[in-house]
């Protein structure tokens, strides 16, 4: 190991140790099988557990426990069910106003779409025991159960492991990871392979202590006001990208190794002209290679969009390791020719590391305009409530 990284990593345990951040990386199978069966046997019964949001209890409608064998109702009247898309359509019979499901241990291999307004996805303990995954990626063939949408592939908005409807408005989860498991490096023979962990379109949507797994475009934040605290976040290419308004607090962002020197880019923002964008404060940027580059992001112009871009991301008060090149932001060849960070709103703030060089490029905001990029300014009256698992 360079003896640089080493002596720097070790000066950083200890702030790395006043963060919540889940594990980095995604379990072996067989590893993941075990800990779980271990962490199953030491939890509590399902009615020991209960979801806070602020200082308000929420009441579990659903669990989820892949042991279940069918659906049925506990003696306290909710809803047990071994998949979560079983728990789902138990509760969108019910037709409440707001609705929770807590899920038990166990990796939940489902593709699942939600629409259910002011619902609460929770883990019963930490995220890495708790895994929504799948593997579809753009260019996966149809399977029979979507032919209905006359598609041969999947496309982008196809391939997410888990899609939030815009109707699903204050969407909350937390403990949980999303995962897509679709390794590029196998299928050659497609020409597009990003696979989506996630596309949120959700309006005062929130994530606590959660996991985002995949490569390219691992999490789309499609719309609305999105909020992401004590989050880990890891891919190569544009995997934190889309045109909603985004804020993530003390998470670790990982860039994955791939072929190159050049190994990714964290963020493509595609924020229509007047929106705030994504907002990354006291976060830390890390890697998962010794030798390349990583750029913070580049602009991504759509020619789907139906209003202006103007591309925005703000890093503040953010902890950077050295892997970041040194003119940080890149450009990006767009169907309508190549748009220039310069041209965009890409900015930085405060931060700190061997990665945090301040270069012409890397434009940074003076003190006053520091004062529109806080979590406040961004989400114009909404104030996201703390949600937890006791």
């Amino acid at each position: 190991m360079n003896p640089k990284k080493f002596w720097r990593r070790s000066q950083l345990a200890a702030l790395l140790l006043t963060l919540t951040v889940p594990l980095p990386a995604a379990l072996p199978p067989a590893v993941s099988a075990a800990v779980q069966t271990n962490a199953a046997a030491q939890q509590p019964a399902a009615m020991q557990k209960v979801i806070i949001q602020g200082e308000q209890e929420l009441p579990v409608q659903a669990i989820v426990d892949q042991s279940a064998g069918s659906v049925r109702q506990n003696a306290a009247g909710q809803w047990v069910c071994p998949t979560i898309k079983q728990a789902l359509a138990q509760i969108k019979k019910m037709k409440l106003d707001s609705a929770a499901v807590l899920l038990k241990p166990g990796i939940y291999r489902e593709k699942l779409t939600i629409k259910q307004s002011n619902l609460t996805l929770a883990g019963m303990t930490s995220p890495e025991y708790t895994m929504i995954v799948f593997d579809d990626a753009e260019g996966t063939p149809v399977r029979p159960e979507d032919a209905a949408s006359g598609r041969k592939l999947y496309g982008l908005s196809g391939s997410p492991t888990f899609k939030i409807h815009e109707d699903a408005v204050n969407f909350q989860a937390v403990n949980l990871t999303f995962s897509n498991d679709f390794v590029p490096e196998d299928h050659p023979e497609m020409k597009n392979r990003q696979a989506l962990a996630i596309k949120n379109s959700s309006d005062g949507s929130s994530f606590w202590n959660c996991r985002f797994l995949g490569r390219q475009d691992t999490l789309y934040a499609d719309a609305g006001r999105q909020y992401y605290k004590n989050c880990y976040i890891e891919g190569d290419v544009d995997f934190i990208f889309g045109a909603g308004t985004a804020v993530f607090e003390d998470c670790e962002i990982h860039s994955v190794n791939r072929e190159g020197d050049v190994k990714g880019f964290v963020t493509a923002p595609s924020t229509p002209a007047g929106k705030p964008g994504f907002l990354f404060n006291r976060c830390h940027l890390t890697c998962g290679f010794d030798d390349g580059v990583a750029y913070l992001g580049r602009p991504w112009h759509p020619s789907s969009a139906q209003s202006p871009v103007s591309s925005a991301v703000t890093f503040r008060n953010c902890l950077i390791e050295d892997f970041i090149a040194e003119d940080g932001w890149s450009p990006m060849a767009n169907k309508g020719g190549i748009s220039e960070p310069k041209d965009n709103r890409m900015f930085e703030y405060q931060n700190t590391g061997d990665g945090a060089r301040i270069t012409k490029p890397r434009r940074q905001l003076s003190e006053a305009q520091a004062k529109d990029y806080t979590t406040k300014a961004f989400f114009s009256g909404w104030v996201p409530e703390t949600v937890f698992v006791r």
